[in-house]
C-alpha cells in the first residue's frame, strides 16, 4: 500500500504532466530533427524512442536530411532539450546495504531524474551529421556524455540500385543501429534509476559498454532490403577516444579492442515491413585488480576474461494513418571465459572457467493515433535470462546476490504510454509496472541474506515488483 505522502506526490506529477501537455500550444524551441525536416516527430517515430521507416532511413542517411538541403543551417543551431521526472515504488523496500541509505528507500521522486542536451541533425551539406546527448543524471549528480553518433554518408549506386556507404563514429555498441531490437534503443526504453529499484545482476556484455567504449566502423544499406555493418571499439579511458567516455568510469576495463559486427534484411511491403538480423561482438577485459595506480598506466599482463556475444533479432511492423504495431525479439548467447576473474579476484570457480549466459526478449506493442487528443497504447514485454550455475561468480548478497549460485531471471514489463501531441513541445507520459517471477536463480530467499529487513523476512522475487512513473519531456 503506497503511503499518503507518496499519492500525493504520484499526483502532483500527473498534473504537472497534464499542464505541460496541454497548456503550452507555442514553444521557442523544438526537437532539433524535427525542426530540420519540416517533419511532425510522429514521421519518424511510432511511439519516441522507437522508429519508424522514415526514421530508419532518416538515421542510415546520416541525420542530414532537410527542408532546405541547399542552404546552411537557419537560426537557432539544431539543438534538442528533454528533461525527465519520475516516481518509482517497489513492493518491498531494498535491504540495507543494496543502496545509499543516505538518499534512497522507496517511494523515490526524481525531480528530474536526468536532463539531456542534444546537437541533432547535419553538420555539412547531405553528408555529415551528428547525434549527441551530454546527460545530467539528477539520481547520481553527475554530468556525462551519453548516447553519441557521428556520421559521414556518400549514395552511389550498385548494380543499378541505390546504396548508402557510410562511417560513423560513436560511444556505445548497437547505438548505431536503427531497429529497436538491440540493446542501446530496446525496450523498456526508460526505466527506474539506479538506487531505486532492483534488477537481475547478470546481462550481455554488449548491453553495458555505454560510454566505457569509443570507436568507429564503417557500414553499407543496399536497395533498402541488406544492411551490414563492421566497428571496432577501444576503451575510452585510453587513447583519442577519451572524449567518448566522458564523465563515466571505466568498469570493466577494456585491454584491445571489441570488433563489432551486424547485419540484417528488411522487406516493407504497403504499411508493413519486416527485419531478420544478426549482431555480434567480442570483448577483453581486465579486473579491476590489474588497474595501475598511476592514472592510464594498466598492468595488462597474464589472463583476460573474454566475452563473445552473439545475438539474433526480427521484427515486424504495421503502420497505418491511425494504428501502429510492432512486435520485436531477440536472443543474445554469451560465453565468458573468466580466467582474470579468478585468478585476479577469485570471483569465479575455477581457473579457465567457462560460463554461458542466455537472454531472450520478445514485446509487442500497439498505438492508436486519433485526430486531436495524440496517440495512446503500451506494450507488454517479456525477458528471461537464465545461464550456468556459478557460485562463486553469482554468490549470495544483500539484494543483488544469487543464493543458488544461477543468474536466472524472469520477469514481464506492462507499459502505457500517452503523447498528446507530436508538433513543438512533445511530452509523454508512461506508467510501467515490472512483474518478477525469477530473480537471481530463485522465487524465493533468492539472495540467501536472512536479515533482509524488518521484520527478517527473506527476499522473493516478486519484492522487486516495482511501478514507475515517468513524464518524458522534449523541447
Amino acid at each position: 500500500m503506497l503511503r499518503k505522502g507518496s499519492m500525493e506526490l504520484v499526483g502532483m506529477l500527473v498534473i504537472l504532466g497534464l499542464w505541460l501537455a496541454f497548456s503550452v500550444n507555442q514553444a521557442q524551441a523544438v526537437p532539433s530533427f524535427a525542426r530540420q525536416t519540416g517533419f511532425q516527430c510522429n514521421v519518424c517515430h511510432t511511439i519516441f524512442p522507437e522508429l519508424t521507416p522514415v526514421g530508419r532511413n532518416f538515421k542510415l542517411n546520416g541525420y542530414t536530411a532537410s527542408k532546405t538541403p541547399n542552404k546552411p543551417y537557419p537560426w537557432p543551431p539544431p539543438i534538442a532539450a528533454m528533461v525527465q521526472f519520475s516516481f518509482t515504488h517497489l513492493a518491498k523496500s531494498m535491504p540495507a546495504g543494496s543502496y545509499d541509505p543516505t538518499n534512497r528507500g522507496n517511494d523515490n521522486v526524481n525531480v528530474p531524474q536526468a536532463i539531456s542536451l542534444f546537437y541533432g541533425g547535419r553538420i555539412y551539406g547531405d553528408h555529415l551529421g551528428a547525434f549527441v546527448q551530454g546527460t545530467y543524471d539528477g539520481v547520481a549528480n553527475k554530468f556525462f556524455l551519453d548516447n553519441t553518433d557521428i556520421r559521414g554518408v556518400v549514395r552511389p549506386e550498385l548494380f543499378g540500385k541505390p546504396l548508402i556507404l557510410g562511417l560513423t563514429l560513436n560511444n556505445n555498441p548497437t547505438v548505431s543501429d536503427v531497429y529497436n531490437t538491440t540493446p542501446a534503443w530496446g525496450f523498456p526504453y526508460a526505466a527506474p534509476a539506479d538506487d531505486t529499484a532492483l534488477f537481475p545482476s547478470a546481462g550481455p556484455q554488449i548491453a553495458g559498454l555505454g560510454g566505457l567504449v569509443g570507436g568507429g566502423g564503417a557500414y553499407f544499406y543496399w536497395n533498402n532490403t541488406l544492411y551490414g555493418e563492421m566497428a571496432v571499439y577501444r576503451n575510452a579511458r585510453q587513447g583519442i577516444f577519451q572524449f567518448l567516455g566522458s564523465g563515466t568510469v571505466s568498469d570493466p576495463m577494456i585491454q584491445d579492442v571489441v570488433p563489432y559486427w551486424r547485419v540484417f534484411l528488411q522487406h516493407q511491403w504497403g504499411k508493413h515491413s519486416l527485419m531478420v538480423g544478426h549482431f555480434g561482438m567480442v570483448s577483453r577485459n581486465l579486473s579491476d585488480k590489474a588497474y595501475s595506480d598511476i592514472p592510464n598506466l594498466i598492468d595488462t599482463h597474464g589472463p583476460v576474461d573474454v566475452f563473445t556475444d552473439l545475438g539474433f533479432d526480427a521484427q515486424y511492423q504495421y503502420i497505418s494513418r491511425k494504428h501502429i504495431v510492432t512486435v520485436k525479439t531477440s536472443f543474445i548467447n554469451e560465453a565468458q571465459h573468466l580466467n582474470d576473474t579468478y585468478s585476479q579476484r577469485g570471483g569465479a570457480g575455477s581457473f579457465h572457467d567457462r560460463l554461458w549466459l542466455d537472454t531472450f526478449q520478445i514485446n509487442g506493442s500497439y498505438y492508436y493515433r486519433t485526430d486531436h487528443w495524440g496517440t495512446v497504447g503500451g506494450t507488454v514485454g517479456f525477458t528471461n535470462i537464465w545461464g550456468e550455475r556459478d557460485r562463486v561468480f553469482y554468490g549470495p548478497g544483500a539484494g543483488d546476490g544469487s543464493r543458488t549460485g544461477k543468474p536466472n531471471s524472469t520477469y514481464w514489463i506492462f507499459e502505457l504510454d500517452y503523447v498528446p501531441w507530436w508538433q513543438e513541445f512533445v511530452t509523454k507520459i508512461s506508467l510501467q509496472y515490472t512483474v518478477y517471477t525469477q530473480f537471481n536463480g530463485s522465487y524465493s530467499n533468492y539472495d540467501g541474506n536472512p536479515v533482509d529487513t524488518y521484520p527478517y523476512s527473506p527476499r522473493n522475487a516478486s519484492n522487486n515488483n516495482s511501478l514507475y512513473l515517468l513524464i518524458w519531456q522534449m523541447f
